[in-house]
């Protein structure tokens, strides 16, 4: 009676086809997690779909078309890798491996996933010989991240995300906000953008039906908007869009008024720091006759901009516009206070 339970029925069929057909579109895997919740199954029936599927489904040497992975904690299946590595340098391996290291702070996610696969390949395709002058390469290149964002529990949420800017599929966002204030954004996903050791969505809110961006940390839920036979419902990418365009004249990714704003450096030490970077692509240096520089910028938003100038100190003073010089030196003045106190808390 035990074994009649045990026969491939339809519905496991079905499931099992599913399954395989959901893995060309997640090269990076299906977690059994997500698995077992959106086909209703237990572990123990989908280890027996995995067990039949590596038995029958092989290549022509015998080898299982399906594998599990380990990611962290979390058990993947996903299609095996049975193409040849591409041939590859030493110094294309280091190139790649220092990319690696900069985006560190995708560690956990998927994104990461896409990266190392990545790296194994190219690693693979070394020589013996290139193999050894990447000798303790983990402790050549380093990149030390400033205040990096933490992604490891939004992991499926950058999953689902990733999938939707390629097939153009549009996204239902439960969006926490900066204070937790709560909205649902019909949105339409156009850019993932990395600033600043964090990831931000850049999009058409149907909600607000203009262009914004969303902070992936803060995105509480995010599903696919079902059309007519519950299939993800597609949007037409905008011709006229471009990420550059979209964030052309910004500090930062907070949008507003293009604004002028002058300020001046008052020591040769932050010219220099200053002068060595790209701080915005409007910038320009001046030199005033009693040696100070001026240092001009045409920006769209001073918010990221304020934030900036206040990490300067007192070696940078905000000329212009008005508002923001006041807005600023009444920042600095409440800070002055509070380390003024005679006591402290």
């Amino acid at each position: 009676m035990s074994a009649e339970r045990r026969k491939p029925t339809y519905g496991a069929a079905t499931r099992l086809a599913r399954i395989v057909f959901e893995l060309i579109n997640r090269p990076f895997g299906w977690s059994f997690e997500s698995i077992q919740r959106e086909l209703g199954v237990s572990e123990r029936t989908l280890l027996r779909y995995i067990a039949a599927s590596r038995e029958e489904l092989v290549d022509w040497s015998g080898h299982p078309l399906l594998e599990i992975v380990k990611h962290g904690p979390q058990r993947k299946l996903r299609l095996a890798d049975l193409n040849r590595s591409p041939d590859s340098t030493a110094y294309e391996a280091a190139s790649l491996y220092f990319m690696l290291t900069v985006l560190k702070f995708l560690e956990g996610t998927v994104i990461e996933e896409g990266l190392e696969a990545l790296w194994e390949r190219t690693f693979k395709g070394l020589s013996e010989k290139q193999r050894s002058r990447l000798a303790e390469f983990d402790k050549k290149f380093f990149a030390l991240a400033y205040a990096p964002k933490d992604y490891r529990k939004h992991d499926e949420q950058l999953d689902l995300i990733l999938r939707s800017l390629i097939d153009q599929q549009r996204l239902r966002v439960d969006y926490a906000g900066i204070l937790g204030e709560g909205k649902v954004h019909d949105f339409d996903p156009y850019t993932l953008l990395a600033h600043k050791g964090g990831l931000y969505l850049i999009g058409f809110s149907h909600l607000y039906e203009k262009i914004i961006h969303l902070s992936v940390e803060r995105i509480r839920s995010v599903t696919w908007v079902l059309a007519e036979g519950r299939q993800p419902e597609r949007f037409a990418y905008p011709k006229g869009y471009h990420p550059e365009k979209h964030m052309d004249g910004m500090f930062g990714v907070y949008d507003g008024e293009p604004t002028k704003v002058k300020i001046l450096l008052h020591n040769a030490e932050t010219e220099a720091f200053l002068r060595a970077r790209t701080i915005h692509a409007s910038q320009e240096f001046e030199r005033r006759r009693d040696g100070k520089t001026v240092l001009t910028m045409t920006v769209r938003g001073t918010t990221e901009l304020r934030n900036w100038a206040l990490n300067l100190g007192p070696w940078a003073e905000v000329l212009e516009p008005a508002h923001l010089r006041k807005e600023i030196g009444d920042l600095l003045s409440e800070a002055a206070t509070l380390y003024s106190s005679q006591s402290r808390r």
